[in-house]
C-alpha cells in the first residue's frame, strides 16, 4: 500500500513539473521583466477574458506607446489561438513624453501594465484545454536601444461560468484606471497658417497644467516640437508642428490628450475628425532629427566624402581599372571618353540611390541595418569576390568580354562599351561600401533619419563626389595631348593593374573567412577556380573549331557549379574574438556588450569603443597604424581605460542601435567615455594623438 501511494504521488508530482515546463508567463530579458497574468481561472463561452501584460523595466529605460515619437518599436503580440478564439487590441496606459537630445520618444517607464482582451467563441466547450502561445516583440532605450523579446505558453480551461480572479482584482484595477478615458465631445483637425490645429470642447473638469497631444500615426506630427495651447470659451486650440509625414488622407485622426500633473494627471482618448486632406504645408521647414549640422552643409560634406573615396584603399582597383580605359581611348577617342564618363556617373549614381533607398526602405519597416548592411551577408561578401576575381582576370588577358567589365570602348555609343562604363560605376559603389571615409560619418547618419527626399539628396550627393574626379577628366580639354603616346607599354600596364585587383578579391575572401565556416570558405574557393576556368574556356570557345560549343556549354557548367554554393553558405557558428584575431597588439581588448559598457560606467571607469568590421578597410588600416603603438597601450594600462570592440561583421541588432545612438550608420566609429561617463566621438581621420590625447584626459 504504501509502494503503491508513493508511486501515485510520484506520477503526480511529474506530471505536475511537466505541466510547469510547458507553462511560460514570465519572460526575463536583460532590461525587462515581462509577465501575463488572465483575470479569471479560465474562459467562459461567448464572453471575453482579459489579460494584463506587465513590464518591470531597469530604471533610465523605457518601452513605447503605438506610435513611439521619432524611433522606436511598441509592444507586438502573435497570439496563436484555437479556431474560433480572437485577441483584441492591446490597450496601453497614457505615454510619457522623454525628450532624447533633439528627439523624443513617446514610452512607458517603470512598470507599465498593458491589457488585451481574447474573446471566446459561443460553442466552446466547458471542460476544454485551451492551449495559448504568444509570440511578444519590444524595444527597450536608454542612450541606445535594444529589442527583446521572447515567447508566452501556457493552458486555460473553459468553464461553464468565469468570475474574475480577487488575487488578481488590485491588479486589473490599477490598470484600468490609468487607461485613457473615452472622449464624448467633438474635435477637428485641420492645417492653418503652416501648422496642424486641433480644435475641440474641453473635456469635463480639464485643467490647462502639462497639456500635450500625443497623435496616434507616426510621423504626421513632429514628436519633439513644443505644441501651442490656448483655451477660450470651454474650447481649446492645439497647434502642432508637422512631421515628416507629407499627406495624410484619412477621415479621422485619433491621438491622446494628456493634462494635469501628479495625481491629478488624465488621459483622453479621441478621434477628430479630417474635413479635408492634411497637406504638409510647403513654408513649413521639415523637422529634422538633427539640427545641426544643417541639410546644406550635410550635403557638401557628402559631396567632399564622396570625392576623398576615391582615394580610399577599398575604391582603389576600380580607380585603376578606370585609368586603363582613360589612357586607352582618350587620345584616340575623346567623344567616347566624355559619354563614358558620364554613364560611369550614372552608374555611381543609380547604384547610391537604389542602396540607399532599400536602406531606407528596410529601416522604414523596422529593420536594424547601417551603411555598409550587405556585406554582412556571407553571399553578397562572396559574390563580390567573384566579380573582383573575373576583373583581375579580364585585365590580365585571360579572356575578354568585349570591354563591358572594364569600361572602356572604342567606338561612340558603342553598346559594349557604354555598359562596362555604367556597370564600372556600379562596381565602384559596391566595392566603396566597406569605407566610411572622413567627413561621411554626419551625413551617412542623417540619411537614415532624414525625411525620405532628403535622405536620397545625400546619398545622391555622396554618389556624384565619388564619380566627379573621373567625370571631370573626362570633359577637361586638351586631356588628350598631355597623355603619352599609345604603345605596347599600355597592354603591359593593363596587366599590371590586375595585381590590385587581385588583391581585393582576396581581401573579400578574407572577410568571408570572418563570417563562414571552413566548409563554406572552401566551397567559395573551389568557386573561384571553376570561374577562371569558365572565363579560360569561353575564351578558347570563340577560336573557330569544332570544340568551341563544347567549350561553352562546359564553361556554363563550371559558372554555374561555382555560384551554386552562395545560396546556402554556412553562417559561422560564433563571432571570432576580436582580442586573439584583430590583431589590436600593445592593447588588451575585449567584445563589446551594452551591458558591460553599462557597468563599467557606474563604476566610474573610462572606456574606449572601437566600432569595427573585418569588411571595413579604414578600419583594419587603423589597426595595423594607431593601435598598433606600444604607447598607446601604456596609456591605456596606466588610465585603467577598457577597450571594447563592436565587431560588426556581422549583423547585430546590439551594435546597430549603439551606433544609431551617435547619430552613425556605418563603421568605424570610435567613442570614448571618461569618468564621469559621458560619451565623445573621435574625429575622422583617426591619429594616434587624438586617441592618446582622449585616454590621458587632455581632450579630443
Amino acid at each position: 500500500m504504501k509502494f503503491r501511494l508513493a508511486f501515485l504521488l510520484t506520477l503526480i508530482s511529474f506530471a505536475a513539473s511537466l505541466a510547469g515546463a510547458r507553462a511560460q508567463t514570465v519572460i526575463e530579458n536583460d532590461y525587462t521583466r515581462t509577465g501575463i497574468t488572465p483575470e479569471a481561472a479560465g474562459f467562459a463561452p461567448g464572453e471575453t477574458l482579459w489579460f494584463a501584460i506587465r513590464q518591470e523595466i531597469s530604471p533610465g529605460w523605457h518601452v513605447f506607446w503605438t506610435n513611439p515619437g521619432d524611433a522606436g518599436l511598441p509592444l507586438r503580440l502573435d497570439w496563436s489561438l484555437p479556431e474560433g478564439f480572437t485577441a483584441g487590441e492591446i490597450a496601453h496606459p497614457a505615454p510619457e513624453f522623454i525628450p532624447v537630445g533633439p528627439l523624443a520618444s513617446y514610452a512607458h517607464e517603470g512598470a507599465p501594465v498593458f491589457l488585451v482582451p481574447v474573446m471566446a467563441p459561443a460553442n466552446a466547450t466547458p471542460g476544454a484545454s485551451i492551449d495559448i502561445a504568444i509570440d511578444a516583440s519590444w524595444q527597450t532605450c536608454e542612450e541606445i536601444c535594444v529589442p527583446e523579446d521572447g515567447r508566452f505558453s501556457f493552458s486555460l480551461p473553459v468553464l461553464a461560468q468565469s468570475t474574475p480572479d480577487p488575487s488578481h482584482k488590485v491588479l486589473f484595477s490599477l490598470a484600468r484606471a490609468k487607461l485613457p478615458e473615452a472622449y464624448e465631445g467633438r474635435a477637428t483637425i485641420a492645417v492653418e497658417d503652416g501648422a496642424y490645429v486641433l480644435t475641440m470642447d474641453a473635456p469635463e473638469n480639464f485643467v490647462s497644467d502639462n497639456v500635450f497631444f500625443f497623435a496616434g500615426p507616426e510621423g504626421v506630427v513632429s514628436p519633439p516640437a513644443p505644441q501651442d495651447v490656448v483655451e477660450a470659451d470651454s474650447a481649446l486650440r492645439i497647434a502642432m508642428q508637422p512631421g515628416w509625414v507629407e499627406r495624410y488622407e484619412e477621415k479621422t485622426f485619433p491621438g491622446l490628450l494628456t493634462f494635469g500633473e501628479g495625481g491629478d494627471a488624465r488621459a483622453v482618448a479621441l478621434t477628430a475628425d479630417v474635413p479635408a486632406p492634411l497637406q504638409k504645408p510647403a513654408t513649413v521647414p521639415q523637422v529634422t532629427p538633427q539640427k545641426a549640422p544643417g541639410l546644406g552643409l550635410l550635403l557638401v560634406f557628402a559631396f567632399l566624402g564622396g570625392v576623398i573615396l576615391n582615394v580610399m584603399p577599398c575604391v582603389f582597383p576600380v580607380v585603376f581599372i578606370k585609368a586603363a580605359a582613360f589612357m586607352q581611348s582618350a587620345r584616340e577617342h575623346p567623344d567616347t571618353v566624355r559619354l563614358h564618363g558620364l554613364l560611369y556617373a550614372a552608374g555611381v549614381m543609380a547604384t547610391f540611390l537604389l542602396m540607399g533607398g532599400a536602406l531606407l526602405a528596410l529601416r522604414a519597416g523596422g529593420a536594424q541595418f547601417g551603411w555598409g548592411f550587405h556585406l554582412q551577408s556571407p553571399w553578397v561578401v562572396a559574390l563580390s569576390a567573384y566579380v573582383l576575381l573575373l576583373v583581375g582576370l579580364n585585365l590580365a588577358g585571360l579572356f575578354s568580354a568585349g570591354e563591358g567589365l572594364a569600361g572602356a570602348g572604342e567606338g561612340l555609343a558603342s553598346k559594349k562599351g557604354g555598359m562596362g562604363a555604367f556597370f564600372t560605376g556600379a562596381l565602384a559603389v559596391v566595392v566603396a561600401a566597406p569605407c566610411i571615409g572622413p567627413l561621411l560619418s554626419a551625413p551617412m547618419g542623417a540619411a537614415l533619419l532624414l525625411p525620405p527626399i532628403a535622405g536620397l539628396t545625400i546619398f545622391a550627393m555622396l554618389g556624384l563626389g565619388l564619380a566627379a574626379p573621373y567625370l571631370l577628366l573626362s570633359f577637361a580639354p586638351g586631356l588628350g595631348q598631355r597623355l603619352p603616346k599609345p604603345g605596347p607599354w599600355m597592354a603591359i600596364f593593363k596587366q599590371a593593374l590586375s595585381f590590385p585587383v587581385f588583391a581585393a578579391a582576396a581581401y573579400f575572401l578574407w572577410v568571408l573567412a570572418q563570417q563562414t565556416t571552413g566548409a563554406g570558405l572552401g566551397a567559395v574557393l573551389t568557386g573561384a577556380v571553376l570561374l577562371a576556368f569558365a572565363a579560360w574556356g569561353y575564351e578558347k570557345s570563340k577560336a573557330d573549331g569544332g570544340l568551341a560549343f563544347a567549350l561553352r556549354a562546359v564553361s556554363a557548367l563550371a559558372a554555374v557549379i561555382a555560384l551554386a554554393p552562395l545560396t546556402r553558405l554556412p553562417a559561422a557558428a560564433a563571432q571570432t574574438s576580436p582580442v586573439s584575431e584583430h590583431g589590436y597588439g600593445a592593447i588588451a581588448a575585449e567584445p563589446y556588450g551594452a551591458a558591460a559598457l553599462d557597468a563599467y560606467r557606474a563604476q566610474g571607469r573610462p572606456v574606449f569603443i572601437d566600432f569595427t568590421a573585418a569588411w571595413c578597410v579604414t578600419c583594419q588600416f587603423n589597426k595595423m597604424t594607431v593601435f598598433s603603438d606600444e604607447k598607446l597601450g601604456r596609456a591605456f594600462a596606466e588610465t585603467g581605460t577598457v577597450f571594447m570592440v563592436a565587431d560588426w561583421t556581422v549583423r547585430d541588432p546590439e551594435i546597430t542601435q549603439a551606433l544609431a545612438s551617435f547619430g552613425a550608420s556605418g563603421v568605424p566609429l570610435y567613442v570614448y567615455y571618461d569618468a564621469s561617463g559621458e560619451g565623445s566621438v573621435l574625429p575622422l581621420p583617426l591619429t594616434r594623438k587624438a586617441v592618446l590625447n582622449a585616454v590621458s584626459g587632455a581632450g579630443l
